[in-house]
């Protein structure tokens, strides 16, 4: 299956039972410099994660089990934007690699 990696548990990814997959909507190219500050701090947690102020991304939308979506930005490379397009409509396994589950 499809993996997904957190650095850390975002109050995004919070649901009950704990998130263990999701599908991925949609991959688009995106400019942080265009991007609200808003959707920055709700992607990052607030600042649980340092993106820079400008360059290419990613942002993918994800559909958890509850129908409630959630978007993850990531660094764009045409390798990584091609591998993510071609996967839309699929299931991914969402795997954080730090943080409590229990203290979001």
């Amino acid at each position: 299956m499809n993996k997904i990696k957190f650095s850390h548990y975002y109050g995004k990814l919070y649901q009950v039972p704990p998130i263990t997959q999701a599908k991925l909507l949609e991959a688009i190219q995106v400019r942080l410099e265009d991007l609200h500050e808003s959707l920055i701090a709700y992607d990052t947690d607030f600042g649980k994660y340092k993106l820079p102020v400008r360059g290419l991304y990613i942002m993918l939308i994800f559909e958890k089990k509850n129908s409630n979506i959630f978007t993850t930005i990531r660094r764009f490379t045409p390798q990584k934007y091609e591998y993510f397009s071609s996967k839309r409509g699929e299931m991914f396994e969402v795997e954080i690699e730090g943080g409590d589950k229990e203290n979001v």
